[in-house]
């Protein structure tokens, strides 16, 4: 004699089983990550804000400012203390001062770099209003590597990259050369 089939009420509930088990298994590890969410929060340190702006370095949303031995990164003001210093006075003169005159004046009466009026017409060339900053990062052999990434009133993005050499020993700090990436 031939068995009689089995209903179809037990087939169904069979095969929902394994939706629910993984449906449990789903809505059990969200859970478990929640909660290593909020202990995780709940357990770091609040955010530092500032509440003084370093002149020399300058700093705005899109440019942190940064200073320790492999990387300089602002728009402020800048100064002759040091080589990267000089390099954000120089940048800050050409963006913010837009004074070819005070660009070349961190720069040696030889250096190698362009006139006044090449530099007065480069920055003519740049909408007023554009927004900088300067990475600056020491190389092997006493130059530093900066990259200069602009933002221009209309949101358009340019990045420069530049070798920097400057004056070494003691005294003020002043730019030798700037050159493409070679």
């Amino acid at each position: 004699m031939i068995p009689p089939p089995r209903p179809q009420r037990w087939h169904a509930q069979r095969r929902g089983r394994p939706f629910l088990v993984g449906s449990a298994a789903v809505v059990g590890s969200m859970a478990a990550v929640a909660v290593v969410l909020v202990y995780t929060a709940a357990a770091s340190p609040p955010r530092q804000s500032a509440t003084y702006v370093d002149p020399v370095l300058g700093g705005a949303p899109a440019c942190q400012p940064t200073r320790n031995d492999q990387l300089v990164r602002g728009n402020g003001t800048g100064s002759t203390a040091s080589g990267p210093d000089v390099i954000l006075a120089f940048q800050y003169a050409y963006y913010v001062s837009r004074s070819g005159t005070d660009a070349r004046a961190v720069t040696t009466p030889d250096a190698a770099v362009p006139s006044v009026e090449v530099i007065s017409a480069g920055i003519n060339s740049v909408p007023a209003g554009t927004q900088h900053c300067v990475l600056v990062s020491p190389m092997a052999d006493g130059r530093f590597d900066v990259v200069i990434t602009e933002i221009r009133p209309t949101a358009a993005i340019r990045t420069y990259r530049q070798f920097v050499t400057v004056t070494a020993g003691s005294g003020p700090v002043s730019i030798v050369k700037i050159a493409p990436p070679s």
